[in-house]
């Protein structure tokens, strides 16, 4: 599912990644994985954006790990922000949600990789969860 939107900045912490994204944005995924729980230090929430829409405004600090043979994560190397999960043949890239400035008007639509979720927290019983 994704939403209308017209153009949206996006920045870490420091600054040293801003980026302009125009076009539609997917509402939130929430993402449970083992993965997201170490580089966010919880569960992370994502939105999407087809990469061409993309554009960078700076990136100077902008750093890429291969956390799997099949996808990617960007990271600020000034501040730490954890910024982007790539599956790396695909035209799309997720964004973290919190990088946005209010009003974002995304909605969180859904759990992913539930089995993974720690104990500490609960799930929003009224969207939809996935194990994987």
């Amino acid at each position: 599912m994704r939403k209308k939107s017209s153009s949206k900045i996006a920045k870490c912490l420091c600054g040293g990644i801003k980026i302009k994204i125009i076009g539609k944005l997917r509402h939130v995924i929430n993402c449970h994985c083992s993965q997201c729980m170490k580089t966010h230090g919880n569960f992370a929430a994502y939105t999407n954006s087809l990469e061409d829409n993309i554009t960078y405004i700076s990136k100077s600090t902008l750093k890429w790990y291969n956390s799997s043979n099949f996808a990617k994560r960007g990271f600020c190397s000034k501040c730490g922000a954890s910024i982007f999960y790539k599956i790396k043949k695909s035209d799309t890239i997720s964004i973290s949600a919190g990088m946005f400035s209010n009003p974002t008007k995304l909605k969180t639509h859904s759990n992913i990789f539930t089995k993974n979720k720690l104990d500490y927290y609960k799930l929003d019983p009224k969207l939809p969860k996935f194990s994987k």
